[in-house]
C-alpha cells in the first residue's frame, strides 16, 4: 500500500507499506542518490542487535551509512540526547543534503525527527518504525518531540518525514508487552473513527493475535487499516486545531499514569499500556460528558482487561496525576479539555471537564481493582 500524506501545497509524506515496501525503499533511496551527500542511520541499542543487520542485508546501499546509536528507554527521549545527535552530525560534517533515517520504535521516530527538523533549520529525515506503536501511531503524522523531564513531549515541532516504511515483518523481534502497547493505539484509533475496524477488533482474541506476531497477513491488515485512518485525519488537520485532537483519545488520563509509574519507579508502565488505562477513565468520562452509554463503556473495558494489567494507584497518587494533568498541553486558561467519546467510531474534541469530573473518572478506575 502507498499513500500520499499530504499537509500544504509544499510538502508531502509517502506512507509505504506491504511486502514490497524494502524495494520501495531501494527505489526511494536511489531516486535520491544525486542530491544525498552522506546518510545517517539513528537506531536504539536494541533495535540495531534485532533489526539494522536485515534492513542493510535487504537494502545493501545502507551498508555505507553512518550509524548512530543511543541506548534504549523513554528517558532518552530529552534534550541532552538531541544535542549529543546535533554535536555528532555537526562533527561528522552532516549538512542540508544529507540524511537521517529513523530506524526505531517511538522514541527514535520521535527524537529523530525533532533532531532533523531542527539541526540546520531542518535536513530530510525518513521513518523506517520497528515497533507496533511507532507504526500505527508515533511515526505517522509529522510530530516531533522530546521530554521535558517527567513530562512527555512538551518540546518538538510539527515536520513531516520525507516518507515512512513500515515492515511488519519487524513485529517478529518484538515480546508481548512490546505489541500490547502499540495494540493500544490500534483500538483507540478505532473507537475514535472507525465503527468497521473497531467491531474487527470485538472479534479477535487478543491473546491469540499476540501469539501470532509472525504472521504478517493480519498484522498487516491491522496496520493498513490504522496507518489510512490516522493519514487521513492528519491530512485533515495537520497542526491539531480540531479533528486531529480526536486521536488524544485515553492520552490526557493515560499520559499522567505514565509519568507517575515512570517517576515513582514502580512497575513502569509502557506508553499504549498507560494510554489503555487512560482509556477506561475518559470512557467514563464519556459517559458523563458526552452521551457514550454504559454498554460500550463496559465493552472498552472488556477489551482492555485482563491484557492490560490494573495499575494500583497509592497515597497521594491522585495528587500526582491532577497536577500533571493540569500541565497538559491540551489544557486552556478554563481548564482541562478532553477528546470523548459519543459512541464508537465517533468522538468529539476539546470538551471541558472539571476537576471533580476528572478524579471521579479515576475512582471509577479505582473500582475495577481486581
Amino acid at each position: 500500500m502507498r499513500l500520499t500524506l499530504k499537509t500544504g501545497p509544499e510538502k508531502a509524506a509517502e506512507v509505504y507499506t506491504g511486502s514490497a515496501v524494502f524495494q520501495e525503499l531501494k527505489t526511494w533511496l536511489g531516486n535520491l542518490s544525486s542530491v544525498t551527500d552522506s546518510i545517517f542511520i539513528l537506531t536504539d541499542k536494541k533495535t540495531r542487535s534485532f533489526c539494522l543487520e536485515h534492513l542493510t542485508s535487504v537494502v545493501p546501499s545502507l551498508q555505507l551509512a553512518e550509524v548512530l546509536e543511543i541506548p534504549a528507554g523513554e528517558k532518552n527521549k530529552s534534550l541532552k540526547s538531541a544535542e549529543h545527535l546535533w554535536n555528532i552530525l555537526a562533527g561528522k560534517g552532516a549538512s542540508r543534503s544529507s540524511l537521517l533515517i529513523n530506524l526505531g520504535g517511538g522514541v527514535i521516530t520521535d527524537l529523530g525527527g525533532f533532531v532533523a527538523s531542527t539541526f540546520k533549520r531542518g535536513i530530510p529525515f525518513i521513518h523506517i518504525p520497528t515497533s507496533l506503536l511507532g507504526m500505527v501511531d508515533a511515526a505517522i503524522g509529522g510530530k516531533t518531540g522530546i521530554n521535558l523531564g517527567d513530562i512527555k513531549n512538551q518540546v518538538g515541532t510539527f515536520h513531516h518525514p520525507d516518507a515512512i516504511f513500515i515492515h511488519t515483518g519487524f513485529l517478529g523481534t518484538l515480546d508481548s508487552y512490546g505489541l500490547l502497547s502499540g495494540f493500544a493505539e490500534i483500538i483507540k484509533t478505532a473507537l475514535v473513527a472507525d465503527i468497521v475496524l473497531w467491531e474487527k477488533l470485538g472479534s479477535i482474541r487478543l491473546q491469540d493475535l499476540l501469539n501470532r506476531q509472525e504472521d504478517e497477513a493480519i498484522w498487516e491488515d491491522l496496520v493498513s487499516a490504522s496507518v489510512a485512518i490516522k493519514c487521513s485525519i492528519v491530512e485533515q488537520d495537520f497542526r491539531e486545531k480540531n479533528l486531529r485532537e480526536i486521536l488524544n483519545f485515553g492520552h490526557t488520563i493515560g499520559h499522567a499514569f505514565e509519568s507517575l509509574s515512570l517517576q515513582k519507579n514502580r512497575n513502569p508502565l509502557s506508553h499504549g499500556h498507560a494510554i489503555a488505562l487512560g482509556m477506561i477513565c475518559e470512557s467514563y468520562l464519556s459517559t458523563v460528558k458526552t452521551g457514550l452509554n454504559s454498554k460500550d463503556r463496559d465493552a472498552i473495558i472488556h477489551m482492555i482487561f485482563p491484557d492490560y494489567e490494573y495499575y494500583p494507584l497509592h497515597g497521594e497518587d491522585l495528587d500526582f496525576l491532577m497536577d500533571f494533568i493540569g500541565h497538559d498541553k491540551k489544557r486552556t486558561g478554563s481548564g482541562s479539555r478532553f477528546s470523548l467519546l459519543k459512541s464508537p467510531g465517533n468522538a468529539i474534541s476539546g470538551v471541558p471537564c472539571e476537576a471533580g469530573e476528572i478524579i471521579e473518572s479515576i475512582d471509577f478506575y479505582r473500582t475495577l481493582e481486581r
